[in-house]
């Protein structure tokens, strides 16, 4: 690893671990001889808050344009606050907290769609406090490809020897039958074949999860594996994706962890999740497919429950980071 890449990191809600989680990382990286040039987007108030009650020893340089990076070797942060007396509240989001996460991906990702920076890294946000603050989508996904022009994006999301992509993300479980389609599980099955390829694997292998327990079991429990995935299933074999299903989510995963593929295509939120943080808590990651950028993010939410008290775990910011570096330099992943 050479050094080159800038890597963009997002403060997340500053009430929650995403400040914590982001200075632990760096410092590990860096110790570790892991190189590259973070920039913090957020409050240097904040950073410095979080640096000193974790007592580590990082030092900041503020900066208000790329163009300023001077030596590879510093951490700099692009203060996005968007009034002087923002506060420091562990533990207790509020509407400027949000504000500031909102901001700090706007910047974040207007940089990188300069290519003034080569990846964007995401902190955790607090769903509801972003809505309260005016930005309408359920999560970083939907936001990001809004920000990017991203029509078909995907959510995956890697750790414990799986990678497993969504067809649908934030949605309340009762309307994942309705939005299921064969377009969508069509689209999604090749977002997750460009995705491997562009992580260096040759001719993928995507198997497609049932909806229905034990796959619908021939229409006995459910019709939409014949309806929506089969179609969806077919279209892409007929294109010459590597795509195989549909399977059982109860052995799916097993089978993927076996080397039967490389991801496992699901249909919806926790039917995906469950087998990676079963697996991976601390260290899995998320992973936006079909964005002109890279993004990735730590696979767990703000831990308000924790934050401030420097307990958190760093392992999935750190996943995050290094995952987003190696894509960067070409690694095969």
């Amino acid at each position: 690893m050479n050094g080159n890449y800038i890597i963009g990191i997002t403060t997340g809600d500053p009430a929650g671990v995403g400040p914590e989680i982001i200075l632990k990382s760096i410092l590990n990286l860096k110790v570790s001889g892991f190189n590259f040039t973070p920039v913090l987007f957020g409050s240097i108030e904040i950073f410095e808050f979080y640096r000193d009650i974790c007592g580590l020893n990082i030092r900041f340089e503020c900066i208000t344009k790329i163009e300023q990076i001077e030596s590879r070797e510093k951490i700099y942060v692009m203060d996005t606050v968007l009034r002087s007396d923002i506060t420091v509240k562990p533990s207790k989001p509020d509407i400027d907290g949000s504000k500031l996460a909102i901001e700090s991906i706007r910047r974040a990702v207007d940089c990188a769609m300069e290519s003034k920076i080569h990846a964007v890294v995401t902190a955790p946000i607090y769903k509801k406090g972003i809505n309260q603050a005016g930005c309408n989508f359920h999560g970083h996904t939907g936001f990001l490809a809004h920000l990017t022009g991203a029509r078909n994006y995907a959510m995956m999301l890697a750790g414990g020897g799986l990678k497993v992509v969504l067809a649908t993300i934030h949605i309340p479980l009762r309307e994942v039958f309705d939005k299921l389609s064969a377009d969508r599980i069509y689209e999604t099955i090749k977002i997750t074949h460009d995705g491997l390829e562009q992580f260096g694997i040759r001719k993928p292998r995507i198997a497609v999860c049932g909806l229905n327990p034990h796959a619908g079991e021939e229409g006995l429990l459910g019709n939409e594996e014949n309806e929506i995935i089969r179609p969806a299933v077919d279209r892409a074999v007929s294109q010459g994706i590597g795509v195989t299903g549909i399977f059982p989510a109860d052995t799916v995963f097993w089978d993927s962890l076996q080397g039967k593929s490389d991801a496992v295509v699901a249909m919806y939120h926790d039917q995906g999740l469950i087998p990676i943080k079963t697996l991976a808590f601390d260290s899995g990651i998320n992973i936006t497919l079909g964005l002109p950028i890279i993004r990735t993010s730590p696979d767990h939410g703000t831990a308000f429950n924790i934050a401030g008290k420097n307990i958190a775990n760093p392992a999935s910011m750190e996943s995050a980071i290094k995952f987003a570096v190696e894509f960067c330099a070409g690694k095969k992943l």
